[in-house]
Formats: C-alpha cells, sequence, structure tokens
C-alpha cells in the first residue's frame, strides 16, 4: 500500500471527504485545469485540524486552498496533495463586544451578508467579492482602499512545518494583495474580526450600492468564468495618478483588443481576463496575461506583477508546485 493509499484509508475512517483524480476546473471560478490527484474537502476549522494531523503523521505536504477564486490551475493537472476549505455557513460567535470568531472555511460573501443583516458595520467593501475568509486573509484581499487586514484582531493556523500560531495582524506581514502567510504557505484555520453596531437599513444600502458599482464594471464570474483582477495595481509613482490601476496601463495599451485561442479580456475592465469560449484552455489565459504584461513594459516601461496566482505547469511559463 502506497503512502497515498494509506492516508487516503485513514482520512476516511475518520468521516472525512476524499476524492482522487478530480477536474481542477471544477474547483476555481476560471473553470480551467486537469485533474488533481487527491483532493481532500475540509469545511470546518475542525475537520481542518484533523486532516492537518494525518497530513502531519504521513509527512505529507499539501496545498489549501478556498475556493480558488484567485488561481489559474494548469490544464496538466497537478500531482500533489490538495485540500480545500470551504463550505462553512456556521454563524460567526462573540468574543467579546465588537469582535467575533469566523471560520476561515465560510464564504467571505456568507460573512458580508451575515454582518449585514446581523447590523454590524466594517465589511461593506467587500461586498461581492468572491472566495472564502481564508483565501480573503492570505492574499489581504481587498477593495474601495480597505484591506481585510483593517478589520483583523486575531488570525489562527498553522506554519507550513506544522507548528500551530495564533497571532496579531502585525505578525502576519500583511502587504497589498500579500502577507507573510501566503509567502510562508501558512493555513488559515480561524480569525477574529473587530466590526461595530450599525444601522441595518443603512448597511443594506451600501451593500447594495456596492453591489451595483461592482456589477457595473466586474463580470458575474458564476456565468462568465474568470477570476477577477489580473495584476496587481501599482504604487502611486506612476503617470495614472490618484488610480494607479494596473486596468488603466493595460487600457492605454490596448489590452481590450488582445486575445489568445479561447482566452479574452472582459470588455469593461482591462484587468479582468475571461474564459470566453469552451475551447478556453488555461495556457491560453497565461499567454493572454504574458502578452498583456510585455506590451505594458514595452510601451510604457511598467512592469506588471501578477495578483493570480498559478498551480502546476505552463508552457513558457515554467513549473509553480503550489507552495508559495
Amino acid at each position: 500500500m502506497t503512502t497515498h493509499d494509506a492516508l487516503q484509508k485513514e482520512l476516511q475512517a475518520e468521516g472525512l471527504s476524499v476524492l482522487n483524480d478530480v477536474p481542477l476546473s471544477t474547483l476555481g471560478s476560471f473553470q480551467l485545469g486537469g485533474p488533481a490527484r487527491m483532493v481532500i474537502q475540509s469545511r470546518s476549522s475542525e475537520e481542518l485540524r484533523r486532516i492537518r494531523c494525518l497530513l502531519d503523521t504521513y509527512d505529507t505536504p499539501a496545498l489549501l486552498i478556498g475556493e480558488g477564486t484567485n488561481i489559474l490551475f494548469s490544464d496538466k493537472g497537478w500531482s500533489g496533495v490538495l485540500v480545500r476549505s470551504s463550505g462553512n455557513s456556521v454563524t460567526p460567535t462573540p468574543v467579546q463586544a465588537v469582535e467575533w470568531r469566523v471560520d476561515a472555511a465560510m464564504s467571505l460573501e456568507d460573512l458580508v451578508d451575515w454582518a449585514v443583516e446581523a447590523s454590524l458595520s466594517g465589511l461593506e467593501p467587500f461586498v461581492g467579492i468572491p472566495g472564502t475568509v481564508g483565501g480573503a486573509v492570505v492574499g489581504n484581499a481587498g477593495a474601495w482602499g480597505v484591506q481585510i487586514a483593517d478589520r483583523l484582531k486575531r488570525v489562527c493556523g498553522w506554519t507550513r512545518d506544522g507548528r500551530t500560531f495564533d497571532v496579531s495582524p502585525d505578525e502576519c506581514g500583511f502587504q497589498y494583495r500579500s502577507s507573510r502567510l501566503k509567502e510562508e504557505g501558512s493555513w488559515v484555520s480561524e480569525i477574529v474580526i473587530e466590526l461595530t453596531p450599525g444601522d441595518q437599513q443603512k448597511l443594506r444600502s451600501e451593500k447594495s450600492r456596492v453591489l451595483d458599482l461592482r456589477s457595473a464594471r466586474h463580470p458575474d464570474w458564476q456565468r462568465q468564468p474568470c477570476i477577477g483582477s489580473f495584476f496587481k495595481n501599482l504604487a502611486p509613482t506612476s503617470s495614472a495618478g490618484r488610480r494607479q490601476a494596473a486596468g488603466w496601463f493595460l487600457e492605454q495599451a490596448g489590452a481590450k483588443e488582445c486575445r489568445v485561442g479561447g482566452a479574452a479580456v472582459f470588455e469593461k475592465h482591462a484587468n479582468i481576463l475571461i474564459k470566453e469560449s469552451d475551447s478556453c484552455r488555461a495556457c491560453d489565459v497565461a499567454a493572454l496575461a504574458a502578452l498583456l504584461k510585455a506590451k505594458v513594459k514595452e510601451e510604457q516601461d511598467i512592469e506588471l506583477e501578477r495578483e493570480v496566482r498559478y498551480l502546476g505547469s505552463f508552457p513558457g511559463e515554467g513549473d509553480y508546485p503550489g507552495f508559495w
């Protein structure tokens, strides 16, 4: 019996969901990618703890993902162990007056909806952002000048080598769309956030306003497969003025007219790449991204940096093993 077979047997004995040869196209918002050798589903911090313990026992490295809304999976698939932490709908629990404990497997959209209906303010800028709470924290998701790190009080989980942590935001090394958690491959299991009491009707109105703004420029990823902003916005030192949006530079370079295979640029936002047709492959998206980056570099001498992660092997791009 191989190590993977023995691990799978123990995971299943624990009542955990384990699948083999899962199409990565079913695990991400771009709906692209080849087979994943083993996928373990975790729907709570307790399940994640049990999974982590068994992986450590078998000395098996694994990649933790949420809903795959910021990852481009390779057409060739991935041969490692993938742990998917998502699907938790348990209501956050109070820690003290304005602090709440949230499972990292909860959908960020569900968390925002819960806060609004509970008359709690602080998460309105995150309305409409897909993905899990854990993914949002690791990537320091944000919008409208606010990032998730601004709302955090504690972050709990495991380091890449299996040590538990319960740390303050200052210890997470948060940066624009990144963190030390991301760079070191840490797993987030729970967070504590700070929210303040608000007027429910005003919060509902603000939620609707933000959704309208987002839908005016962003595709519905459930109907139009995509990942969202592909490149990071730039530091405020460029000719784009206060906007500093990567999309501004891409639009100046004619990005909206570009396409490779079945991949194209969204007509309303030059920094969003879409799966335009069923024939689209992940390598088309990667090639289109490389083309756009080269055009901006050539025409404006601006070096764009990807916000999207790659997993697996991509022609002309190299191999991305999944441990960042």
